[in-house]
C-alpha cells in the first residue's frame, strides 16, 4: 500500500513522495519482488578536523535508456573525538560544571524525504576550579574524549531519485560541531577540536524501464473483506495454456493461490480472466500477487507484481496503485477497494505542471482511467488523485513513453 498524504498539499512536497509500486519487471527491492540490480558506491571519511567535509558520489546514468533508478539507500559510519580547551575569564577563582556537546549532521539531495538528519552527544565533566582570569590554573582541557565510536546512520528506500539521476556527481555533506555551558559561572571561553572519521555508503537499486514482456494486461486484485477478485486480460490467447495465481507475504516467496486453464473458444482472442482468492485472515500487512503463465511448450512468463494492502492502513486510509507503468496512451488508477466519493485526477511533470487534469465521481467503483490526450512527452511524471470528498491525496510516480 502506498503512503497517502492529507491536503494541503502543495507540488513542492509532493514530488518527495515515498514509497511508488511500480508494474515494471520483477524488480522489487523497492517495491516487492526479486532484488533490484544493487550498486553500491562506498567512499572512507578521514581522519579529518575539517568542520564540513563534502563526500562525492557519481549519479546514476544510463545512456541506453534499458534501466531506471528505483530507489537508493544511505549508510554511513562515524568515529569522533572532541576535546574543549577551556578558560576562566572571571577575576576570581571559579568552580564551574561544564557539560559539553558535539554533533554532526549529513545533508543530501532530497530534501525531507531524503538525506537530511543529525545526530547528539554530551559528556559532563567537573567540578574544577579555575584560578582567576590570567593566572596560571585559569586553563582547562576537557577531554579529549570519544563522543561517536562507530556511530551507524540509515536512510533506506528513498524514491525521491532526481537529484541523483542524470551526468555528473552529487555531493553529500557533514558538519560537525558543538559547545559546553556550565554551572557555577558564567565568564568562561572556550574552543573545540574534533577529529573525525568514518565510511559513507551510497546504494542504487535499478530496475528495468520496460514493462514486462508477456501477453497478460490489466492485471487487478480488488479487496472485499477477505475476498480478492483478482482479474486480468490475455492478448492472443493459445489454447493449453496454465495461469497460476501466486500469492506472497513479504513479496519474495510466492505459493499457489490457485489455476486456471485457458479456454480453448478464446483462442487467437483477447481473454478475461477472473479469480477469486480467499485470504487467510491470520495473514496481516500487505499481501503480493502474481501471474504465472505456462504455455502450451512449457515456457514460463510472470506479470507484474500487485501490491495489495490486507486492510487499511493506520489513519484508515485504502491501499492504490497506478497501471500500466510506464504507460502509453492511458493511465489506470485503482483503490484496493470500492469507493464512493467526488475525486480529482492529474498527471504532474517532474517541474510541478499540471499536464492533465480529471474529475470524476466513484460511486461503489475503485478505478478512475486517465487518457493520455494529447500526448506528453516522454519521461517521469506523478499521478496524483485527489480525494475531495475525504480532504486526502494519493500520489504515484509513473513513465510515459
Amino acid at each position: 500500500m502506498n503512503r497517502v498524504y492529507t491536503l494541503p498539499f502543495t507540488v513542492g512536497l509532493f514530488l518527495m513522495v515515498n514509497a511508488p509500486k511500480f508494474s515494471l519487471a520483477q524488480c522489487g527491492f523497492c517495491g516487492g519482488g526479486i532484488p533490484a540490480t544493487k550498486v553500491v558506491q562506498e567512499i572512507p571519511v578521514g581522519p579529518t578536523s575539517a568542520s564540513s567535509t563534502n563526500v562525492t558520489f557519481s549519479k546514476f546514468y544510463d545512456v541506453t535508456g534499458k534501466t531506471f533508478l528505483s530507489c537508493y539507500s544511505f549508510d554511513d559510519t562515524l568515529s569522533a573525538t572532541s576535546g574543549f580547551d577551556v578558560v576562566n575569564t572571571d577575576p576570581d577563582s571559579t568552580i564551574y560544571n561544564f557539560t559539553t556537546t558535539i554533533n554532526y549532521t549529513i545533508k543530501g539531495p532530497g530534501l525531507s524525504s531524503g538525506l537530511n538528519f543529525s545526530e547528539t552527544n554530551s559528556k559532563t565533566y567537573g567540578p574544577d576550579t579555575l584560578t582567576p582570569k590570567n593566572q596560571p590554573g585559569s586553563t582547562i582541557t576537557l577531554g579529549p574524549d570519544v563522543y561517536f565510536n562507530q556511530k551507524a546512520s540509515h536512510v533506506p528506500d528513498v524514491f525521491s531519485t532526481t537529484a541523483y539521476s542524470g551526468i555528473g556527481n552529487l555531493d553529500i555533506n557533514i558538519t560537525f560541531g558543538g559547545g559546553a555551558v556550565a554551572t557555577g559561572g558564567v565568564n568562561y571561553g572556550y574552543t573545540i577540536s574534533t577529529t573525525y572519521s568514518g565510511v559513507f555508503k551510497l546504494t542504487y537499486y535499478i530496475c528495468p524501464s520496460v514493462a514486462l514482456a508477456n501477453s497478460i494486461e490489466d492485471f487487478t486484485a480488488i479487496r472485499t473483506g477477505d475476498i480478492f477478485n483478482i482479474q486480468w486480460l490475455t492478448a492472443n490467447e493459445q489454447n493449453n495454456t496454465n495461469y497460476e495465481i501466486q500469492v506472497s507475504t513479504d513479496g519474495k516467496t510466492f505459493s499457489n493461490g490457485g489455476e486456471i486453464q485457458s479456454d480453448a473458444a478464446s483462442a487467437g482472442t483477447t481473454a478475461k480472466y477472473e479469480y477469486k482468492y480467499n485470504a487467510d485472515p491470520v495473514n496481516v500487512g500487505k499481501i503480493y500477487f502474481r501471474i504465472k503463465r505456462t504455455d502450451p511448450s512449457g515456457k514460463v512468463t510472470y506479470s507484474a507484481i500487485l501490491t495489495i494492502s490486507d486492510g487499511m492502513s493506520a489513519d484508515g486510509s485504502p491501499g492504490f496503485r497506478t497501471y500500466p507503468n510506464p504507460a502509453t496512451n492511458s493511465l489506470m488508477f485503482q483503490f484496493d477497494e470500492n469507493q464512493t466519493g467526488r475525486y480529482m485526477i492529474e498527471l504532474v511533470s517532474a517541474s510541478g505542471q499540471i499536464v492533465q487534469r480529471k474529475a470524476t465521481t466513484l460511486t461503489g467503483a475503485s478505478q478512475i482511467r486517465l487518457y493520455l490526450n494529447p500526448q506528453p512527452v516522454k519521461g517521469l511524471y506523478f499521478l496524483r488523485t485527489t480525494d475531495l470528498s475525504r480532504n486526502r491525496q494519493f500520489v504515484n510516480k509513473v513513465f510515459i513513453e
